[in-house]
């Protein structure tokens, strides 16, 4: 467990440095765009972006079936699979790339449909979307190669030179707005950026992993024997049901609200997502590695349900911490970084905090539920999910504008949420999903009045330098005391605050390491 531990920590610690020096430059970067252009491009950018997710259907979940069939071979070693797998995948994207970006041109007549009344020329839109699919098309190339680091725990690999491709690419764009105001240059900087950085891990993936290089022959009784086309068909509902769940939002807000809504729905997008890549993507993305040899290696049932529970302890607690801090501090962070003309109403944050509660809480069945496949289990939850997210956001957006949109958003969640927990808790680990529901019910209404008490306590007060200080102090301190008091004699929670302990006690081996080399 130490060897998983460090590598996990590792993982965490490099991606979290690196996405937050990243996600600040991001910040700035968009602050100024605003400055020099208008901020409607923003909005179309982001439009584009959820036609081109649509488009993406095309992967058919090839990269997260292969993933789950690479820890079993990564803990074995067994070099000849892992390089069949990989070959896969590579042909696989290529066929991909090449229907992207056929399907991508074939969809150019039907913009018109999309976008209303667009405030740049049609000339000006079509290169832009033309630069945002060429992006999309290239990353298909080299991309797959940062799968096997991911399943091996050396994402931190792939995070470093994210962060220097980016950090280069950033700085460059901002001059470029700063001195040029041209949107197509910022792009085309966004496009080389991303090509570098999968350039530059497809060669050190050739060095790490030298097996790789080599000639690989795929037979059908290779496909047959990973039951890979069953996987497929099944991974494909998931993926179509993932995709409309998550990426038609801006479509409906710009069909009814039109697409200024989208560029202010997208400030409001850049910021969660970037607390949400912080907090859940790069802190607790190697955890998903990390459960995948975990699984797979000769621990009894009653040993991982015992380790389950004390991962759930940890999301309930990161999950009240995380929402009620969007609660209590999204709309003066937006009013801070982009001016209180750019604010949605409060109504929409309180939906969306709730939405980050529920997604935090239940994330690390979503890593559970990723290393095992067989996606038939939950299919019919994805699909509902999909159907819900369109049928109930288009019915409330008419009412409640871009609250509703979120509306739809949140309902959307449960139907794919609970498949997962029936599949993980009741599938795999044989225990009662009712008893499961019924504990998290109860503290979700413990979360929803800690909520209720910090935003009654801040609600008044300014946003300025000691109005920020005295938010923090109340986020801080009631969530903790109220979460301490439920759990404070439960055996799970003993467990966490042990593998924090385990957690310090490395930091401190390697800083003691690296101390010990330097003198």
């Amino acid at each position: 467990m130490n060897d998983n531990t460090g590598k996990t920590l590792k993982n965490s610690i490099i991606s979290i440095t690196a996405y937050v020096i990243n996600l600040l430059l991001q910040f700035i970067g968009r602050r100024v765009f605003i400055i020099f252009l208008d901020i409607e491009y923003l909005g179309y950018q982001s439009l584009f972006s959820n036609v081109f997710s649509l488009l993406s259907v095309a992967e058919l979940g090839v990269g997260g079936i292969i993933s789950f069939h690479l820890y079993k071979e990564l803990v074995q070693n067994n070099q000849q699979e892992i390089g069949k797998l990989m070959y896969l995948y590579k042909w696989v994207y290529r066929i991909i790339a090449v229907f992207v970006l056929t399907a991508g041109i074939l969809c150019v007549p039907f913009l018109h449909n999309i976008v209303k009344n667009p405030t740049a020329s049609w000339n000006y839109l079509y290169k832009i979307y033309f630069l945002q699919l060429a992006s999309v098309v290239f990353g298909y190339f080299l991309s797959y190669r940062r799968t096997i680091y991911i399943a091996n725990q050396k994402e931190y690999k792939c995070v470093q030179i994210d962060l220097y491709a980016e950090t280069i690419v950033l700085i460059a764009q901002i001059v470029v707005l700063a001195l040029f105001k041209n949107y197509l240059l910022y792009l085309g900087l966004q496009l080389f950026g991303k090509l570098l950085s999968n350039v530059i891990i497809a060669i050190g993936s050739n060095r790490d992993y030298p097996y790789l290089r080599e000639k690989y022959t795929v037979k059908t009784e290779d496909i047959r024997r990973r039951n890979l086309i069953p996987d497929i068909k099944n991974y494909l509902v998931h993926k179509v049901s993932y995709i409309i769940f998550g990426g038609t939002d801006n479509i409906i807000i710009t069909a009814f609200c039109g697409i200024r809504d989208v560029a202010l729905y997208g400030n409001y997008y850049m910021l969660g997502e970037g607390v949400k890549g912080v907090l859940i993507s790069r802190l607790l993305s190697p955890v998903q590695a990390t459960i995948g040899n975990i699984v797979y290696s000769d621990r009894t049932k009653e040993q991982l349900w015992e380790q389950f529970q004390v991962f759930d302890v940890f999301s309930f607690f990161f999950a009240s911490y995380t929402s009620i801090g969007f609660l209590v501090f999204f709309q003066p962070a937006i009013q801070v970084w982009m001016g209180k003309e750019y604010l949605l109403p409060f109504s929409f944050v309180l939906v969306y905090s709730l939405f980050i509660y529920y997604g935090v809480l239940w994330e690390i069945i979503y890593k559970y539920r990723a290393v095992f496949g067989d996606y038939a289990q939950d299919r019919n939850c994805m699909l509902l999910s999909a159907v819900l997210n369109v049928v109930v956001s288009i019915a409330c957006v008419r009412v409640w504008g871009i609250t509703g949109v979120q509306i739809g958003t949140l309902v959307a969640f449960f139907p794919m949420a609970y498949g997962r927990i029936r599949f993980v808790v009741g599938g795999f680990f044989k225990q009662s999903v009712f008893q499961y529901f019924r504990k998290h019910l109860l503290l979700s209404v413990a979360a929803a009045a800690e909520g209720a008490v910090c935003w009654l306590l801040t609600r008044s007060l300014a946003v300025s330098v000691g109005g920020i200080a005295l938010r923090f102090v109340v986020w801080a301190s009631i969530p903790m005391a109220v979460n301490l008091l439920i759990f404070w004699r439960d055996p799970h929670f003993k467990g966490l605050c042990g593998y924090f302990e385990n957690a310090i006690h490395i930091i401190e081996n390697k800083l003691t390491e690296k101390k010990t080399k330097k003198s």
